[in-house]
């Protein structure tokens, strides 16, 4: 696992992706460069499947169609996973118990996405590849 500061400065070099990564069992999910980086060095697949069961569990986020606003918050080893539908109003919030992710705080955005032959999915993307 990366420290906290090399894992920020890299995030903060994604733009755009050159191809979507399957990172959750779940199926109708991907996620782009930054957000397969981010899940592959701060060991944090979970956080991409909490975000993958609320799509698939919680109304007021499935209502969110074209793009969610996700924020997870880390302190004293626990943390809280916030889905906004505006950037400010929270629809959907979770207690992570115990964790060590190493950024205090990180977003990632969901939006619609889908292919040429109709495939329909969710895209996982950090703010900076919008």
């Amino acid at each position: 696992m990366l420290n906290a500061t090399e894992l920020q400065n890299t995030l903060s070099g994604f733009y755009g992706t050159e191809k979507y990564h399957k990172l959750t069992i779940f199926p109708g999910f991907v996620g782009t460069d930054g957000v397969a980086y981010l899940a592959q060095n701060a060991e944090c697949f979970w956080l991409i499947d909490e975000i993958a069961i609320a799509n698939k569990t919680s109304p007021a986020v499935r209502k969110l169609a074209d793009i969610q606003f996700w924020q997870l918050t880390v302190a004293n080893g626990k943390g809280v996973l916030v889905c906004c539908e505006d950037e400010g109003k929270p629809v959907y919030e979770k207690e992570i118990e115990s964790t060590d992710f190493p950024l205090p705080s990180v977003k990632i955005w969901v939006a619609a996405g889908g292919d040429p032959d109709g495939k329909v999915f969710k895209v996982l993307l950090l703010p900076s590849e919008y």
